[in-house]
């Protein structure tokens, strides 16, 4: 399934929904408003790298090939590297992924990663306790409430 960015150009959106008509396998959607639903269900992810993205691939634990986005900002490509970097993504730039050999190498060897939480060991998603914690420390909340406030 290939989900089209919003500022995606329109001659490109074209394009690309062209090409896949003619491949069954392929399907094609504008938008959806439950990305979230979707990586879940997936076997593995191709993004820009939006920190949103980012928190559904880790905290779905997808195997994930990130081609992050240059200009005109840099954030998507400081977190695609810093993430490659701790073993947590797969990222390719945009002018290696241009190349049709290296981002067919790169998608290949996807379904065969190793998962975030395979290689980082370390990474916790306890952001939602963590914080209750360090709050409720401040405000003198027992650590039983912190979490029902927090969620509630």
């Amino acid at each position: 399934m290939i989900v089209l960015g919003p500022y995606m150009k329109a001659k490109q959106r074209l394009k690309l929904t062209r090409k896949a008509a003619s491949v069954p396998q392929i399907k094609v959607i504008q938008f959806d408003n439950k990305m979230e639903e979707l990586i879940a269900g997936a076997t593995a992810v191709v993004a820009m790298g939006g920190y949103n993205t980012y928190c559904e691939i880790l905290s779905f634990d997808k195997r994930a090939l990130i081609v992050p986005r240059v200009e005109p900002r840099q954030e998507q490509l400081i977190r695609a590297r810093r993430a490659a970097e701790l073993g947590l993504v797969d990222m390719l730039l945009p002018d290696q992924a241009a190349d049709p050999a290296r981002l067919s190498a790169a998608l290949k060897a996807l379904p065969f990663r190793l998962l975030p939480s395979e290689v980082a060991g370390a990474l916790t998603l306890d952001g939602l306790t963590h914080i209750s914690d360090m709050v409720g420390s401040w405000l003198n909340v027992a650590p039983a409430d912190r979490m029902s406030r927090a969620v509630g």
